[in-house]
């Protein structure tokens, strides 16, 4: 279910920082990392005079060899297959990366690469990468020194769950992840006027049945406001969620409480789309 990983990578600091969390990704069932270098044809649209854009590509790809070899070297050091993906594809790296995932079960990604977009909450790429992938993409934000959370990745899993299909195929994720490492699962129920709610006790007594370790928790509130805080109050170490819900917004690429959770969560957040969005 996760076991082929697609690492995109610019070779930045915040982007290579992904790898401490590569013995988690392991644990969850990661067996094959494809390393994916994009040289960037877009940002030569704003270069005035002429490119030698053969020679261009040609230079990108030796400072490309030079740095993915290391990067291999060390997954490979965790057990894990490497694959890197030859010839580096150059071109939009947003089509690039969408087309090189139909490989993979799943994208790790960080929120910010070495562009001039990095101080941008989300940056061009993986925003791009987001609203378009049909993969579930594990996107990593990395701002300070310390904001891997304390303990392991998975340890405390925060399913936002509103009975949607898109919230019942995170829980699928969750619930495969919660298996292999024996982490917690908390389930959380933001209740909102006008919508139609579900029984959420029922939900999580059905997983403990299978043996899991789940925890329900309904609060009032605005959706994105209360899952940050029940994320920080119960030291959750990442989120796993729909990229859509049951809102008025669900039309849009992104719905508005999954996108404001992406930009502002300070732990990892996994998003997956339902199977009739693929």
């Amino acid at each position: 279910m996760l076991e082929k990983m697609l690492f995109p990578t610019d070779l930045s600091e915040s982007n290579l920082k992904i790898l401490s969390y590569i013995h988690d990704l392991k644990n969850a069932g990661v067996e094959e990392v494809g390393i994916l270098f994009v040289i960037n044809l877009t940002k030569l649209s704003d270069v005035s005079g002429g490119i030698d854009i053969e020679n261009y590509i040609e230079e990108e790809s030796k400072k490309a060899e030079e740095g993915v070899k290391p990067i291999a070297e060390a997954i490979k050091g965790r057990g894990i297959k490497v694959e890197v993906i030859r010839p580096f594809p150059a071109g939009d790296p947003v089509a690039e990366i969408l087309q090189c995932s139909k490989d993979y079960d799943f994208i790790a990604m960080n929120s910010r690469g070495a562009s001039v977009f990095k101080k941008i909450l989300l940056g061009s790429v993986s925003e791009g990468v987001l609203k378009a992938s049909k993969k579930p993409v594990y996107v990593f934000k990395f701002d300070n020194e310390d904001d891997r959370p304390a303990g392991a990745l998975f340890s405390k899993i925060l399913v936002p769950y509103d009975f949607s299909k898109h919230a019942d195929k995170a829980l699928e994720y969750a619930e495969y992840v919660a298996k292999r490492v024996e982490s917690e699962i908390h389930l959380l129920h933001v209740v909102e006027p006008e919508c139609e709610d579900g029984d959420l006790e029922r939900v999580a007594e059905g997983l403990r049945q299978k043996g899991l370790k789940v925890f329900a928790h309904t609060q009032p509130g605005v959706p994105h406001k209360v899952i940050l805080r029940r994320q920080e109050e119960l030291g959750a170490t990442t989120i796993f969620m729909g990229s859509r819900g049951v809102s008025v917004v669900r039309s849009l690429l992104l719905g508005s409480t999954s996108d404001s959770i992406i930009r502002r969560s300070p732990v990892p957040v996994f998003v997956c789309k339902a199977p009739e969005e693929e």
